[in-house]
């Protein structure tokens, strides 16, 4: 069956670049300067266990037209163990001013090629520093760290933090408490996660420690051993997972390359309460950043800047795809993915998915939608959860548009929903997710801790306690929430006694 539904009315193409106006009289919280912005968020260069600088990295990945690219080094000594002839002594670990140094930083880097033992001493522009240099109109050139290990928890990025993390390996609580004491609240992103070999395959219901790769702080000496204290931790910060990742030790790819996607562990994490939004990082550790593959992650957001495109992300305004310019954009009554969304028990979702590719506009899709109820789990006895188990609807069309999926109902309890798009039967893509009728007061419908409200406006300057009636004024696109409040913002002089009465 070949749907074409609705027509988009207006729409200004520009590489990588999309600007939406859609004329759909349903869509009445859809904002026309909303805009779609394409890049890559994970990547490497000599300044831990890669090739190149940072301003090689930055500069070959804004001609490659990418509207945002991140360079994310690794904060830890160890991170050259494997390096092989990537292994030269420079680390930010060791030079901590590599990374947030006001002016170059020459180093000696001693490696070893073809058996040849080899010496060069060159100056590095530091990352930020670099960063700040390379950001223009139409390029933001973002930075972070890689924390821990794969052996000890598993990688995380954490994006715009300004110094070098000295947390122990793993140790994801000693993190938090680092985060909670820096003027600006960073976002992280869930790095390969494959939780699936930690929990299923000889990880913690086997007892095995060694193989607890992937375990991102649910040890039970850490932030576990249930799902939801990790998600009631992790919450605040936490906001993309890895979808699509590397090849990340290929300086080149074969041409019927393809992607092992993380989407099982996507759906899992979302079962487990988590608030995630799918990533892509070609997790580059040679010079070819932003070109070793067409993979891309969009950002939905009201122009180019760093500011928003973080805000965008803590709004989970997030799509992975493989294909350099296919947009996937999926709402649910009225409202963009990221969103939470309140429905009657039993009521039909309004669900329609914008699928656009200025360069395939007769492609065919293969649309899926999936969903699952939000169940958090005791790590040690948690459901090895598949997307398939929660495929729900598939429908076939064709050509650039706005299709509606029907047949879908809410349920009383807390749901998400997620959309799926394969092009042509080859190229994939992941909307972020909806969350339907979850408790307001809480993100992982737990209340025994406190919990603050913002709206992700940047011009407002306070945040709100669980109670408030003015909570009840954000809009629920902009509305954000967590354990944690906002750096930079105080509180709102909410009388919740009284709101309540």
């Amino acid at each position: 069956m070949v749907l074409q539904v609705t027509k988009i009315f207006f729409m200004k193409k520009i590489p990588l670049l999309i600007a939406f106006f859609v004329y759909v009289t349903s869509f009445a919280q859809i904002d026309p300067s909303q805009k779609v912005y394409l890049g890559l968020l994970h990547a490497h260069t000599l300044i831990s266990d890669g090739s190149g600088t940072p301003v090689q990295a930055f500069a070959m990945a804004k001609s490659k037209g990418l509207n945002f690219f991140a360079e994310t080094p690794h904060n830890h000594s160890d991170a050259e163990s494997l390096g092989k002839e990537r292994k030269d002594g420079v680390l930010i670990a060791t030079q901590p001013a590599l990374y947030n140094g006001s002016s170059n930083v020459t180093v000696t880097r001693k490696w070893k090629e073809n058996n040849v033992e080899r010496t060069e001493t060159i100056s590095i522009k530091p990352l930020i520093k670099a960063a700040q240099e390379a950001t223009s109109s139409n390029f933001i050139a973002l930075y972070g760290q890689e924390f821990s290990t794969i052996s000890a928890g598993n990688h995380i990025n954490v994006f715009g933090i300004d110094e070098v993390l000295t947390v122990g390996n793993g140790d994801f609580k000693g993190l938090l408490e680092k985060l909670k004491t820096l003027p600006k609240q960073p976002v992280l992103q869930m790095n390969h996660p494959d939780v699936h070999m930690d929990l299923f395959y000889g990880g913690i219901n086997t007892g095995i420690k060694k193989n607890m790769f992937n375990d991102y702080g649910i040890d039970p000496n850490d932030l576990g051993p249930h799902f939801k204290d990790l998600v009631k931790a992790m919450d605040p910060y936490v906001h993309l997972i890895e979808v699509l990742s590397g090849p990340a030790l290929s300086e080149t790819v074969e041409v019927d390359f393809k992607y092992d996607p993380y989407e099982n562990d996507y759906f899992f994490y979302l079962k487990q309460g988590f608030h995630v939004s799918p990533s892509v990082g070609q997790d580059n550790h040679y010079k070819n950043w932003g070109d070793i593959t067409d993979a891309r992650v969009g950002i939905i957001a009201k122009s180019l800047s760093e500011t928003t495109i973080f805000e965008a992300v803590r709004l989970n305004r997030t799509f992975a795809t493989e294909d350099r310019n296919l947009k996937v954009i999926l709402y649910i009554n009225d409202s963009l993915m990221g969103s939470h969304v309140s429905a009657g028990e039993e009521s039909e979702l309004d669900i329609k998915i914008l699928i656009e590719d200025a360069d395939e506009p007769n492609s065919t899709y293969e649309i899926e939608i999936y969903g699952a109820e939000v169940e958090p789990q005791l790590s040690t006895a948690a459901t090895d959860w598949k997307a398939k188990d929660g495929l729900l609807e598939t429908i076939s069309v064709s050509k650039n548009g706005i299709y509606p999926v029907t047949g879908i109902f809410a349920n009383k309890n807390p749901w998400f929903y997620y959309a799926k798009v394969i092009q042509n039967s080859t190229d994939k893509a992941w909307t972020a997710p909806l969350w339907i009728n979850e408790k307001a007061d809480s993100p992982t419908n737990d209340t025994t801790t406190t919990v603050f409200f913002w709206t992700s406006n940047s011009s407002s300057k306070v945040f709100h306690i669980a109670g408030c009636s003015s909570i009840g004024r954000i809009k629920p696109e902009n509305r954000m929430s967590g354990t944690v409040p906002p750096a930079g913002r105080t509180q709102h002089n909410c009388n919740v006694e009284e709101d309540n009465h």
